[in-house]
């Protein structure tokens, strides 16, 4: 989108204007040095930029997968899902040594069956100490107390009637820490994420103009492997609409079709010894660059 692509730029200048007016960088790559010694600048440059993108986006990217993952188990099938913000501790016997709640997750089709017979399932279960703590689409939640020699026998039993039993057991402790982390993950994803995009512009900024000189060695190289010394060629940047490109596409032809009557009848790819070609072939060297690769914001 257009919004997104005027906050990436090239040297504090939209994209557009960058390759509209583009300069050769002589400081950044001096044109005494031979190509190979600027393309390996350049390839320098991208495998820093990319080494350091690995790095800072491993970073923030794990910590938006622990966050996911968390916020995951705040959600979906009461059989998954993570109790500690569903529960209160007044649901449950505490630090009991004879006794045990368990949380059971039942079918909705079986509340009543359930609500029948849970404390037949299994020797030493009280009677009358089910509670249904959330009902959630087709499941509801239910807690009931027990002596803890019996808690086997009684999984097993409900397991045949398709309760499940959670392996829950309730403690403050660790449902403050979980929240704890939770919140944690939050302030960090907030706190890695302003200087990561500060740095995605800025390097995008360097990536795009390191791209575009190797555009321009590309013209120079391909221009003197077609045409020869002395280098007397022109080039330009050519910014047509689409309803209007096949109609240049016929103007430059009409222009330059003397240079290289092949182009005009269309060879194959390859028939041209030296020159290297990744698309249509044209008796003028051309090469596109695309200004709006950017096509939308995704959520950091």
């Amino acid at each position: 989108s257009s919004g997104i692509n005027a906050e990436y730029g090239a040297n504090n200048k939209d994209l557009k204007t960058y390759c509209s007016t583009f300069v050769w960088d002589v400081a950044k790559f001096p044109t005494k040095l031979s190509i190979k010694e600027i393309h390996d600048i350049i390839a320098k440059n991208m495998t820093k930029i990319e080494k350091d993108f690995k790095t800072k986006s491993t970073t923030y990217n794990n910590l938006k997968t622990n966050l996911a993952q968390h916020e995951k188990k705040e959600s979906g099938s009461l059989v998954t899902r993570n109790l500690g913000p569903i529960v209160k501790e007044e649901d449950f016997v505490v630090s009991s040594e004879y006794l045990i709640t368990v949380v059971v997750v039942v079918p909705k089709m079986s509340y009543k069956e359930w609500e029948g017979s849970y404390w037949k399932l299994a020797d030493f279960v009280v009677p009358g100490s089910s509670k249904k703590i959330v009902e959630d689409g087709e499941q509801a939640l239910y807690t009931v107390t027990m002596f803890r020699k019996t808690l086997d026998a009684f999984k097993n039993n409900a397991r045949e009637r398709k309760f499940v039993v959670r392996d829950f057991t309730y403690s403050k402790e660790k449902i403050e820490q979980s929240k704890k982390e939770v919140t944690n993950l939050q302030k960090a994803k907030v706190k890695a994420y302003v200087p990561l995009i500060r740095w995605l512009k800025g390097n995008f900024s360097e990536a795009f103009v390191n791209w575009v000189h190797v555009k321009a060695l590309r013209l120079f190289t391909e221009s003197v492997l077609r045409y020869g010394l002395p280098a007397t060629f022109m080039t330009a940047v050519l910014e047509p609409n689409k309803k209007s490109e096949k109609k240049l596409r016929e103007k430059l032809y009409s222009m330059y079709g003397n240079l290289d009557k092949s182009a005009v009848e269309g060879p194959e790819m390859g028939d041209i010894p030296g020159v290297y070609m990744t698309g249509d072939y044209h008796p003028y060297v051309y090469f596109d660059i695309n200004t709006s690769f950017v096509e939308s914001a995704r959520e950091f």
